[in-house]
């Protein structure tokens, strides 16, 4: 199995895309610190992180959901699926591999992106403490217009919106990974991991939005997956009848369903065209 990793990671290390996607994302800080710095010269690194962190951890997703779309169904663009199967490991042992290194991949990528804002932001503005009480310059406010997140520290917060993200992470690169080994086609693999990203977010608000008035439209997964996604982007918002837990709970049952559809699929389907 070890070896299986280690071949998969040397195959997603010799991808082009793979040490593009982090070069993106170093730019997209460096212009969003720079353009932040310009108009609140007091920011500091530690509360730009939290300013700028649902654009750069957007792309994080976006580019993870690209590489767990294409991992699979590559195999079969490029006819390479076969070289993979008849090497002496299981059906189901070749697929995790895949599925482990995506994750890796995913998380490295996520931790690259709050490195590197951490100290851009520090070089164009100042380093700063994560104890800082953060209400101030970046506040939360409750329907009545109060102050909810009062006295909160950026390490709270910070620690609140990775947990939310990794969520989110996890079951959109697991979907995206789905689509992959249902289909041959890389294309149509990346095309419609692309879709269900994007379609989340305008369909996954108005699901949301349904909630409460239909309880039964919180159990479809772009409800839950949205509600996490607004947590990740410290744009918390209270939903009748879908609490933190709850969404998690429902997200982690269709996770098990989709990655039970990819390892069956994979075991069962037909390689010889």
């Amino acid at each position: 199995m070890i070896s299986l990793i280690a071949n998969e990671t040397k195959k997603l290390t010799l991808r082009f895309s793979t040490w593009l996607y982090p070069l993106i994302i170093l730019a997209v800080i460096l212009a969003l610190s720079a353009s932040f710095r310009s108009f609140i010269p007091d920011l500091n690194n530690v509360q730009l992180m939290l300013t700028i962190n649902s654009i750069s951890m957007f792309l994080v997703a976006l580019f993870s959901i690209v590489i767990a779309s294409a991992v699979v169904s590559s195999e079969f663009s490029y006819g390479t699926i076969k070289l993979l199967l008849i090497r002496p490991y299981k059906r189901w042992q070749i697929l995790l591999s895949k599925y482990i290194v995506v994750l890796m991949y995913a998380i490295l990528l996520t931790i690259f992106t709050l490195i590197m804002t951490y100290i851009i932001g520090g070089i164009l503005t100042s380093f700063a403490s994560f104890t800082q009480d953060i209400s101030t310059a970046n506040p939360a406010y409750s329907e009545s217009g109060t102050i909810t997140n009062s006295g909160q520290t950026a390490a709270s917060a910070l620690g609140s919106q990775l947990g939310f993200f990794t969520i989110q992470l996890i079951f959109s690169t697991s979907i995206a990974f789905m689509v992959s080994s249902l289909l041959r086609s890389q294309a149509l693999a990346v095309g419609i991991g692309l879709f269900l990203l994007f379609v989340n977010s305008i369909a996954g608000g108005i699901t949301l939005m349904l909630v409460g008035q239909f309880q039964w439209f919180k159990y479809i997964f772009m409800a839950p997956l949205y509600y996490v996604s607004m947590n990740a982007n410290g744009a918390g918002m209270d939903v009748k009848g879908l609490s933190p837990e709850l969404a998690i709970s429902i997200l982690a049952v269709y996770y098990l369903i989709f990655m039970a559809l990819a390892f069956i699929f994979f075991q069962k389907r037909d390689v010889s065209v």
